[in-house]
């Protein structure tokens, strides 16, 4: 019987595999990633009405590559292509094609409309595809932009954790350049969290490849924050003015990468108060708190840690049960060459689908409460971005002495919330002096504690008189614990 199965499982692999690929779709995907200029005209000859839906799902995903590759994401007008074909992938397999359509779909998502939880949903499920087929040139893809995605969200610990997956890959492909360059970004993400015996570990592992990576490749390598970490060693070195120049050439690097230019002033600053450079240090300070008053959405990192574990539970959720019907067609298939072999067995048969599909029943009520909660999780998330949006663009108002008399009580309580999430000391400093104040109080103190404004900027603002300010004023005193 074992045999007789063997054979049945190869007959129909030697099958699958025979079937004619569309010749002009097999020459694009030859050339897609040295030279998508050339794919991109070998697809405009593509007859897309003689297209079978397998056929149709894959060119929806060339074209998507290709024009991503030539023009950038915002050539492509929207994802409704990308989603065809992942539509048709999710129902008839093919996990090559499936995992890189999630991928760019997450790409488009991303750079195109900013929907950055719609395209981590996708970068997930590409995750999760590229590790059940161990499809190594995906895992790099997707282990880059979720790293990406985790350091842009202030999120450390899922920054760590995907620059160490992206790593392990580099090394299961045997790439020594990707090495040198993981080992330092991991190197890094150990630094951000103050761990610098591990930063430490990982800059000497990069320090003994270094010798043997081709000297041309280095600056694109140290380029990715090579030369914060590098600086950082120096100065534990006591080689304070190598640190400064190499921390020097990073800030010049990062001109775009504001939170990567942070981390070399701060460490800038120290070096330049070890050095005994004053001024150069005052200079600094100052760039710093220029560059700490801008930042925004301060919560961020805690949603998307949240909403990342959330993801990941469902997903191993979903492999079990996945596992769990791939057992069960299993079963159902030895019946079925029983039945075959021996022509008895019928009420057995019979007696066993029924209580699988009662199985399948209930593990289908298990996805889609699982699903429901998925939507109540995307739910929440949305109203709190969309409370700290009211709250940031309230905070603004009030940082450019605009008056804010008109605004709602919803954007009132958003303004306060927010300021909690963006001050949290001195929030908690009022709560421990002040009980049972309004939320026109706590603003009244954001205005006066905070924003520095005088009693006519105060009344201004809140369009009343100076004499009302001094009755507010009265009645938070009295608040006093």
């Amino acid at each position: 019987m074992n045999k007789l199965l063997i054979i049945l499982i190869t007959v129909t692999i030697m099958a699958g595999c025979t079937e004619r690929q569309h010749p002009l779709l097999k020459q694009a995907w030859g050339v897609v990633e040295e030279q998508p200029n050339k794919a991109y005209s070998i697809l405009s000859k593509v007859n897309t009405d003689a297209l079978t839906d397998d056929e149709r799902a894959e060119y929806g995903l060339l074209k998507t590559i290709t024009a991503y590759k030539i023009h950038g994401i915002n050539i492509v007008d929207n994802d409704s292509l990308i989603s065809a074909s992942i539509a048709y992938y999710n129902a008839h397999g093919d996990e090559w094609h499936r995992g890189r359509a999630y991928y760019y779909r997450g790409m488009l998502r991303m750079h195109r409309y900013g929907n950055i939880l719609d395209a981590i949903i996708d970068f997930k499920m590409a995750e999760t595809v590229a590790e059940h087929a161990d499809d190594k040139d995906l895992k790099n893809r997707v282990y880059d932009i979720l790293h990406h995605v985790n350091i842009i969200s202030h999120n450390r610990l899922q920054t760590l954790r995907y620059a160490q997956k992206w790593l392990d890959n580099s090394i299961a492909l045997g790439d020594s350049v990707m090495m040198l360059k993981n080992l330092l970004i991991c190197a890094n993400a150990y630094a951000d969290m103050d761990q610098t015996d591990s930063a430490s570990v990982y800059i000497d592992r990069a320090l003994k490849l270094e010798k043997h990576a081709d000297t041309s490749l280095l600056p694109s390598i140290y380029n990715n924050g090579g030369f914060l970490a590098m600086a950082r060693i120096r100065k534990g070195q006591g080689q304070y003015d190598k640190a400064i120049r190499l921390l020097k050439v990073e800030i010049e690097i990062a001109e775009q990468d504001e939170r990567t230019r942070m981390k070399c002033l701060e460490l800038l600053s120290e070096l330049y108060e070890l050095t005994g450079q004053k001024e150069l240090n005052m200079e600094t300070k100052a760039l710093i708190q220029a560059y700490d008053d801008s930042m925004k959405y301060v919560n961020r990192a805690m949603q998307m840690v949240d909403w990342q574990q959330k993801f990941d539970e469902v997903r191993q959720t979903k492999e079990f049960n996945h596992r769990l019907s791939w057992m069960q067609g299993l079963v159902i298939t030895l019946i079925v060459v029983a039945i075959i072999a021996i022509g008895t067995g019928m009420i057995i048969h019979r007696r066993k689908v029924r209580r699988l599909s009662s199985r399948l029943d209930e593990d289908a009520q298990r996805i889609s409460d699982h699903r429901t909660k998925i939507d109540e999780l995307e739910g929440r998330m949305e109203h709190i971005s969309s409370t700290l949006l009211v709250g940031t663009q309230m905070f603004n108002h009030l940082q450019q002495r605009m008056p804010i008399a008109e605004a709602t009580a919803k954007e009132q309580q958003a303004l306060v919330d927010y300021f909690a999430q963006l001050r949290p000391k001195r929030w908690q400093e009022w709560e421990r002096k002040y009980s049972g104040l309004s939320t026109a109080q706590y603003i009244f103190l954001i205005m006066q504690d905070d924003l520095h404004y005088d009693d006519a900027a105060i009344a201004a603002a809140l369009d009343v008189k100076r004499t009302s300010v001094r009755s507010m004023r009265s009645r938070i005193k009295s608040r006093e614990k």
